[in-house]
């Protein structure tokens, strides 16, 4: 059994976008992120992702598209019904 990361369907711009939730290690390098986000583009078949992560301070630090962040950097992640993908 893998790892499961909480994930959530957002509509943007007409697209269905994939946000999920992963550790602050996960995303705390340029080079990480990119790991991260390959990993999660190929296991989910989908090039809609976004991965968020909540560090000490609680402020959400969102990873992809540009303009998927921008719409999405505000948004309160206690608000959201969060999934389950697996690893």
């Amino acid at each position: 059994m893998g790892q499961r990361f909480p994930f959530a369907n957002f509509s943007i711009d007409g697209k269905v976008v994939t946000v999920i939730m992963v550790a602050e290690s996960g995303v705390a390098t340029p080079e990480m992120a990119q790991r991260s986000m390959t990993a999660f583009k190929q296991r989910l078949k989908k090039d809609d992702i976004v991965l968020v992560a909540q560090g000490v301070s609680l402020s959400p630090t969102f990873i992809g598209a540009p303009g998927y962040v921008d719409k999405l950097k505000n948004m309160q992640l206690g608000g959201v019904q969060w999934g389950q993908v697996e690893m």
